[in-house]
């Protein structure tokens, strides 16, 4: 039998049972408000974009990057710059290109002019020669061979124009003998004339048989005489001066032949064109040199000055003077405070060109237009590294002092044409405006 619940009076006073949790000695349970993570996921996402942006600036420019870092952080500590080297420190005051060492007048690749095989290599790399010293020989058994028989044609040309020489003299003498032939001829030839002309009138009745021989005797004399004169007109009319000039145009022909040759064996000796530095030694003995070799058998450095050629880009050439202070760095080195080299342009270029040293990295383009501008290397050892000095070929960037190059003035915009009020009925003409009538 269930007991059924009691009304209990307003004195009663009834204690209901704790629940579990709240018992003595229970685990007690304390729940907390629970808060929204979106603000912390925004902060780390901007900082994970702006550390991004950190990263890019300093691929693209990292000597720029830890400068800027570098002069917050003096900043911060309480270091301040002067204000000059504060503004010139600004990146519109400066203007960086790629470039690489190169001579005052370039290298001088070194062919041998004549194929054969390289006989001995007197010099190794890097080696200083002086002016016409002896570099590699070829094998000249060849070009030796060919210079004897040179010389032997220009002696034998040499004796026909000596031959050809008499000529004159010989031809000059049978113009005389066949004058006195044709002198002697005349003399029968008249002889036999008047021989026929006596017979003629002679007192003494000749008989027919004597006439016609006296007669047939003066004709043929006398075209005897007019054979030799004919004989004696050839030999006039013939020019011996054409065999002589022909023989001298031959002995000529052979002399050239002949300093060919000699020429071809003097290119068997390949000599230093000047003093200078053997900078790439790519022949040794018993090669082969072909008539079209794929490389040069020798890079040359002559004596000289030593340049950097840069390149600037066409957005930043305008600031480009002769004169200007360049600040080079090895491009394989970041570090902005450790220069290689002073220097200063020497000129400038007047055509943009294609790059001349393409670099294959993500960020460089090479598919523009470039201003070379040659930059002198100051000699100074004072304003040179001499932990890293600067060699031919070497790839730098160089920092081009723009200070005080004033920009490009651009054109001011025209002002627009205020449109004159209308005038009112009555009111009078200005002074620019015409009266009908008047």
């Amino acid at each position: 039998m269930s007991a059924s619940p009691t009304t209990q009076g307003p004195a009663t006073q009834v204690t209901q049972p704790a629940p579990p949790h709240l018992k003595p000695g229970a685990a007690q349970v304390i729940r907390r408000p629970q808060r929204n993570p979106g603000p912390i996921l925004g902060l780390l996402l901007v900082l994970g974009v702006l550390a991004g942006i950190l990263g890019v600036a300093y691929l693209i420019k990292p000597a720029e990057f830890k400068r800027v870092v570098g002069n917050l952080g003096k900043r911060i500590s309480g270091e301040t710059k002067p204000a000059g080297a504060e503004l010139s420190d600004l990146p519109m005051n400066r203007t960086f290109c790629i470039a690489h060492v190169d001579a005052e007048h370039g290298l001088a690749p070194l062919y041998p002019l004549q194929p054969g095989r390289v006989k001995q290599v007197l010099v190794d790399e890097g080696q200083k020669v002086q002016k016409d010293q002896i570099l590699f020989t070829l094998d000249d058994r060849i070009a030796r061979a060919q210079l004897e028989e040179a010389q032997a044609a220009v002696a034998a040309s040499k004796a026909q124009w000596d031959n050809a020489k008499q000529l004159e003299t010989q031809h000059r003498e049978k113009i005389a003998g066949q004058q006195k032939v044709v002198d002697g001829k005349k003399a029968l030839a008249d002889a036999a004339r008047r021989m026929f002309e006596n017979l003629q009138s002679s007192s003494i009745a000749p008989t027919k048989d004597q006439v016609f021989s006296a007669q047939m005797q003066a004709e043929a004399a006398q075209a005897e005489v007019d054979a030799r004169k004919i004989e004696l007109d050839a030999l006039q009319k013939l020019n011996p001066t054409y065999q002589v000039s022909q023989a001298e145009s031959d002995y000529k022909a052979k002399e050239a032949q002949l300093k060919k040759a000699q020429v071809a064996l003097d290119e068997m000796v390949v000599r230093a064109p000047s003093e200078g530095t053997v900078l790439r030694l790519s022949v040794q003995v018993g090669e082969t040199l072909g008539p079209n070799p794929r490389m040069p058998a020798i890079q040359f450095l002559p004596l000289g000055k030593q340049i950097v050629r840069a390149e600037v880009e066409q957005e930043f050439a305008s600031a480009v003077r002769v004169g200007q202070k360049a600040i080079i760095y090895d491009d394989a080195r970041s570090r902005r405070d450790s220069p290689l080299a002073m220097g200063k342009v020497l000129s400038v270029s007047n055509w943009y060109s294609p790059r001349r040293s393409m670099v294959m990295e993500p960020l460089q383009y090479n598919d523009i237009r470039t201003l070379e501008c040659l930059i002198e290397v100051d000699a100074s050892p004072a304003n040179q590294n001499p932990e890293n000095m600067l060699r031919i070929g070497q790839r730098v960037r160089v920092e081009l002092d723009t200070r005080g190059v004033a920009p490009k003035a651009e054109p001011a915009e025209k002002s627009p044409v205020k449109a004159q009020p209308p005038q009112t009925q009555g009111a009078s003409p200005t002074p620019s405006t015409k009266v009908a009538g008047s």
